[in-house]
């Protein structure tokens, strides 16, 4: 087989400067997450097949923090012997040089001798696997997973399956019998079509010159109907400029006859504004006098207090005080905050340790709590500790030899249904006599071979014999005698025997077969039944030894029972005297001491705290009795001093008032007398603007104001009358009659609306001649038309024949998949049901494919399971059993190591025994790299099989096994 000795990365993702040896069997290389496992899988793969190119998705895993990139595999080769693979950073997949046992040295094309032409997708397709491969498998419908269960049992199928897949959807979106999406479809359609187009632009006719004549005559009656529009058009301007006049002529006698009743009427420029400007000085100025003289005789009956000259000067003295009051305040408050969370915290730990009382309360205060009350209580604890452990794995054992016992009780079961039948006991018990039979045949078919002889031999033998009887007789030897006469008679009783026999071989020779032939049936037969005795007897011990465990570990539950409950016991005496109630959870025993410190340590703060708060509630007292003397009454301690504040500022107000309202009377007299003096200024010249406009109050002013106005609008809209009348240039303006004027205008609308009417008609079948003459001398329709067709049809032959060719594809695809199904699966099922029966534990014994192309399991009771029905870990043990047993019969056309990244994390733990089983006994045929990060699957393996990827990445560059 093909194994992978050492690994040596130089630089690869994480990895720098690492070296791994590796063993024949299986290696487990254990990391936590972010370890790198999935890395050292990566290299191997891509130190075999190249670095990933831009085009492809896989990772390349160049390093950030080194230039180095690549490494070397030394591989053990079965026709090749020891080679070394390295790979570095260069062209697209990497500059590789591989390094073989005798010196030769080459580039890709040696490589790929070594890997007996795989690539990459065929090797992860069989040897390569993952759990990322099955994480999606539960949600699968019936056809995906056996498609995914053929793709793994048989190589080459899925990329085959894929493109016959993608063929048939490609011909089916070109034609369909029935569609009308289909391209093709579509194509027939559209050149029916254009085929009844072409038929209609043959029906047109020849109409060129009948349309140039109607062209003429359209011409000439649109000349006349324009002349005959102009000259109404010029009428409409007459009419409309006289009736535009009418309404400006009544408005300009209107207006003359209202400004007759005007007189001459006489008004101060700008009056309004004047008046209305010194008005609103005048009223100004009254009430600023008032509010001058309210405040002035505000200012005389002020009465000026007398300030007590001590009082300011305590206030003074206790104000210098607020930052210390302040302070207090805030003290007492945080100590009366501490002392409320230490109590808090004291009642807290209090019922963690269940202790309410208050009297027990003190007196667990003043318990000592040292170092060696502790480490005794520590002791107890861990020895309590340990009696549940020892518990706890007694009674783990006695599940597990329960559970071991009940599976010998089934394999009993299933022995004693492998035991003889009756007619095997007869054959047995009928054997001794026809044995002896066959013994006594057997002895006469030997003495038989042996009468076979050449006479000559014989003869020799008798001739040997007489002449040694002679020579003895002749020298007086009796040995040589005795000798001679025993040859002698020997050779005469052996000839006769065989005349005698001869004819008794014959007639037996047909028993002597068939006793051999049962001979070989009752040989068979007791090979069955000395297994059978073997193996009744190997369960018989397991089964005894197993009750004996299950009689010792009942025992030692006992034992353990009895010192755990005698643990519990002394525990409890110990808490007893630190007057403990109730049962304390486990998890808060170690730290039972320190809270015990931690409550009184809170006891003293406490204590400490209330010293200080009495201290900082003496001092408070004393500045607030101060401030309520000042004050002359009570306030609230978060405000007195506010008030105090708000007190010395009106003390200090009020001594400087005196001076302050004397230089404001002062100065209101001034302002008094030069509002007066500006109050008549303002009267004189309201009353000169009265006198100029001829009134004597203000009701009259504005009333002669609008009279003025009003005169000075109608001369403005005359002017603008009369302006637009002489714009008009009308002779004879008195002579105008509204009434002709309208009936004159209405006339003419009627005149011009059927004119246009006409002169519409005229022009919309001209632009229709005009339109078709165009048409039908730029026609290049038909035309194109018939190229359209033409090269319509050219598109459509060249579709059908790429219809043609996928169909083509697609069928051959489709009977290659089929053969393949039929000559290369069932060798590769014929080794995957013992492989699926172990898995599952014996629960099911093959997998086989339906008549509809279906995977089926079968269980032990006959009952078959479609693959959709199993469980999500039933799955993947038929799919890792299809691997398994594809690699088995590829042992030598390919005998690569397997690769696998943690793919039966969903087994229970009976099934995860079983596929380390199947892992050991693979391991003797190929080497097997698991990558995982289960601690739990490092307990089936060796120490020097496992290695730890955490520990080679804090050792760079050290080789590890």
């Amino acid at each position: 087989m093909l194994t992978i000795q050492k690994i040596q990365i130089y630089g690869f993702g994480k990895h720098e400067n690492m070296t791994i040896s590796l063993s024949d069997g299986v290696t487990i290389f254990y990391g936590l997450n972010e370890a790198g496992k999935t890395t050292i899988q990566q290299f191997i793969l891509q130190m075999l097949f190249g670095f990933p190119t831009r085009q492809q998705t896989q990772r390349k895993y160049e390093p950030k923090a080194s230039t180095k990139y690549g490494g070397q595999l030394i591989l053990k080769h079965p026709i090749y012997g020891q080679c070394t693979i390295e790979r570095v950073k260069g062209k697209a997949t990497g500059d590789v040089t591989v390094f073989l046992e005798d010196g030769t040295t080459g580039q890709e094309e040696l490589l790929a001798k070594l890997l007996y032409g795989y690539s990459r997708a065929s090797f992860e397709s069989i040897f390569s696997f993952s759990l990322h491969e099955l994480q999606g498998i539960e949600k699968m419908s019936e056809e995906e997973l056996t498609h995914l269960l053929l793709a793994s049992g048989t190589t080459g199928i899925q990329h085959l399956s894929t493109l016959e897949k993608k063929m048939d959807k490609e011909a089916n979106e070109l034609f369909r019998k029935t569609g009308k999406v289909p391209v093709i479809n579509q194509k027939i359609e559209h050149l029916k079509q254009l085929e009844r187009t072409i038929k209609q632009e043959q029906g047109k006719i020849q109409t060129f010159e009948d349309k140039l004549k109607q062209l003429q005559l359209l011409e000439q009656n649109l000349e006349r109907l324009y002349e005959t529009q102009k000259m109404q058009q010029q009428q409409w301007q007459q009419l409309t400029i006289q009736k535009q006049a009418l309404p400006l002529m009544k408005q300009q006698q209107a207006l003359q006859q209202t400004l007759a009743n005007y007189q001459d009427i006489q008004f101060p420029p700008e009056g309004i504004r004047r008046y209305e400007q010194l008005k609103d000085r005048l009223m100004h100025e009254n009430q600023q006098l008032l509010q001058l003289k309210e405040q002035f005789q505000t200012l005389q009956d002020k009465v000026l207090a007398s300030v007590n000259e001590q009082t300011v000067n305590e206030m003074a003295r206790l104000i210098q005080k607020e930052a210390t009051w302040h302070q207090l305040l805030v003290k007492v408050q945080n100590l009366q905050d501490d002392l409320f969370m230490l109590e808090h915290e004291m009642e807290a730990q209090f019922r963690l340790l269940g202790v309410q009382e208050k009297e027990e309360q003190e007196n667990l205060l003043g318990e000592t709590v040292s170092l060696q009350q502790e480490q005794q209580f520590q002791f107890q604890l861990s020895k309590l500790q340990d009696a549940e452990e020892e518990l706890k794995f007694h009674l783990r054992s006695l599940e597990q030899i329960h559970l071991e016992i009940d599976a010998i009780a089934k394999q009993k079961q299933r022995i004693v249904q492998e035991s003889l039948t009756s007619e095997e006991e007869h054959i047995l018990a009928q054997w001794p006599q026809q044995k002896r039979r066959l013994e006594q045949l057997r002895a006469a078919k030997s003495l038989r071979n042996k009468q076979t002889q050449p006479l000559y031999f014989i003869w020799l033998i008798l001739l040997i014999g007489l002449l040694s009887f002679a020579y003895g007789v002749f020298e007086k030897n009796v040995v040589v005698i005795i000798v001679g006469a025993f040859l002698s008679l020997l050779s005469i009783l052996y000839m006769r025997h065989s005349k005698q026999a001869e004819p008794i071989n014959k007639e037996q020779s047909y028993l002597l077969r068939e006793l051999e032939q049962e001979e070989m049936t009752v040989q068979a037969v007791l090979l069955k039944k000395q297994r059978y005795e073997d193996r009744w007897l190997h369960v018989n011990e397991q089964q005894k030894e197993k009750e004996q465990q299950y009689v010792q570990l009942e025992y030692k539950i006992q034992q353990a029972e009895l010192e755990s409950e005698e643990a519990t016991q002394a525990l409890q005496l110990f808490l007893k005297r630190y007057r403990l109630q109730g049962s304390i959870a486990r998890t808060l025993m170690p730290e039972l001491f320190m809270r015990i410190r931690g409550v009184q340590e809170l006891a003293a703060k406490r204590n400490s705290t209330l010293s200080l708060l009495q201290e900082a509630q003496m001092e408070k007292n004393s500045i607030y009795e101060q401030l309520q003397q000042v004050l002359d009454g009570a306030y609230n301690e978060h405000e007195i001093y506010m008030y105090l504040r708000t007190a010395y500022l009106e003390a200090q107000k009020h001594q400087h008032q005196v001076q302050q309202t004397k230089d404001q009377l002062a100065s209101l007299k001034i302002k008094l007398e030069g509002g007066q003096s500006r109050i008549d200024q303002y009267t004189s010249e309201i009353a000169l603007l009265f006198s100029e406009a001829q009134v004597q109050n203000e009701q009259a002013y504005y009333e002669k104001y609008e009279q003025f106005e009003q005169q000075r609008k109608i001369i403005a809209e005359l002017q603008t009358v009369q302006a637009q009348l002489a714009s008009l240039n009308l002779p004879q303006q008195e002579n105008l009659m509204e009434d002709s004027i309208i009936e004159a205008l209405h006339a003419l609308e009627l005149e011009q609306s059927s004119l246009q009417q006409e002169i519409d008609k005229c022009l919309e079948h001209r632009a229709s001649l005009l339109i078709e003459k165009e048409q039908l001398l730029n026609d290049e329709k038909y035309g194109q038309l018939l190229q359209q067709f033409e090269q319509e049809k050219t598109e459509l032959q060249q579709l059908i024949e790429q219809w043609a060719t996928k169909k083509a594809v697609a069928t051959a695809i489709h009977e290659a998949l089929f053969r393949l199904r039929e000559e290369k699966l069932p060798h590769v099922l014929s080794k995957v049901n013992a492989i699926f029966s172990l898995l599952t534990g014996g629960r099911y014994e093959r997998i086989s494919i339906h008549d509809e192309g279906y995977f089926v399991a079968q269980d032990v009771a006959g009952i078959r399971y479609q693959m959709i029905e199993l469980s999500q870990a039933t799955k993947e043990q038929a799919y890792i059993a299809l691997r398994m047993a594809l690699a088995k019969t590829l042992m030598d056309s390919a005998p690569f190591p397997i690769i696998m990244d943690d793919p039966f994390v969903h087994f229970d733990r009976n099934r995860t025994d079983k596929m380390v089983q199947l892992m050991k006994e693979v391991g003797y045929e190929r080497q097997i790299l698991y990558f995982t990060c289960h601690d739990a699957m490092l307990e089936h393996w060796q120490k020097e099989q496992i290695v730890d990827i955490g520990a080679l990445a804090n050792e760079r560059g050290v080789a590890s096994t």
